[in-house]
């Protein structure tokens, strides 16, 4: 499998120019927002400490008074410390979890920046891969393969289901019937009477069948019948494989998203 690298360069330097923009405009800001909540808290505890302060002086001052005034005011002084304590301990549990909480977002914004990423980088090189395969197939187009889409060709005209062979035959119905057959190369007499013979019980003794050769159709046959429409081609099928994988993708991608969020 050949990937562009330029292509992965600059899906690469993407990823890094968004690593570097939520650190520029995101984690600054949580840092600034920890640094006024600091401020805010050392304004409390000098706040806190001048009362302390008043309280020492008053207590000093009031030495010549009754015990019960002492008590007292040391009683007061022992709240006030406690009340600080707990608004000191409440404000740093809450910057805590304020910040905890916007690391979390940060992670979760980067990983699904990184599956998408990931997620994109898959699909291209798949889409990549099949687009090649395709072109393969079509540059090595040769006898064998048309031989081979014929077979397969007349297989799908055998295996017709009742309501597309009713379909067929209704198409068909006409005085002079006549069905068009396309491929890309010019069919022998060989392939050409392996389709008449599949097609013969539809097209009665009236009928005619018309072979024409157009580049267009890739490496397929094409069948046309008054509206009717029966091919096979390998962008046929290479399709139907894409759309596999990008279905399988798409689960694989939405399995690894669910197990992310859980964790």
């Amino acid at each position: 499998m050949h990937i562009d690298p330029f292509i992965l360069a600059a899906q690469i330097i993407n990823f890094l120019i968004l690593a570097y923009l939520l650190k520029r405009f995101l984690y600054d800001k949580i840092v600034q927002a920890m640094n006024v909540r600091e401020a805010g808290i050392a304004r409390r505890l000098s706040e806190a400490d001048r009362l302390k302060a008043e309280a020492s002086h008053a207590l000093a001052a009031s030495e010549e008074r009754k015990y019960a005034i002492d008590v007292q005011a040391a009683d007061m002084l022992d709240q006030a410390r406690l009340a600080a304590d707990r608004e000191k301990e409440r404000l740093m549990e809450q910057v805590r979890e304020e910040v905890s909480l916007t690391h979390r977002r940060w992670i979760e914004a980067l990983e699904m920046e990184k599956s998408a990423f990931l997620e994109d980088l898959r699909r291209r090189a798949g889409t990549y891969v099949f687009e090649t395969v395709r072109q393969v197939l079509i540059d090595l187009a040769d006898e064998e393969l048309e031989q081979r889409m014929v077979q397969i060709f007349v297989r799908r005209v055998a295996s017709l289901k009742p309501d597309e062979k009713m379909l067929l035959e209704k198409a068909l119905d006409a005085p002079e019937p006549t069905i068009s057959v396309k491929t890309a190369f010019e069919l022998n007499r060989q392939l050409k009477q392996s389709i008449e013979e599949a097609l013969k019980p539809f097209l009665g003794p009236d009928g005619e069948i018309v072979y024409e050769t157009n580049g267009r159709t890739g490496a397929g046959i094409e069948m046309m019948a008054h509206g009717y429409k029966l091919s096979w081609s390998i962008d046929d099928y290479l399709e139907s494989l894409e759309q596999k994988f990008l279905q399988i993708l798409k689960k694989e991608t939405g399995a690894s998203g669910s197990k992310g969020a859980a964790v």
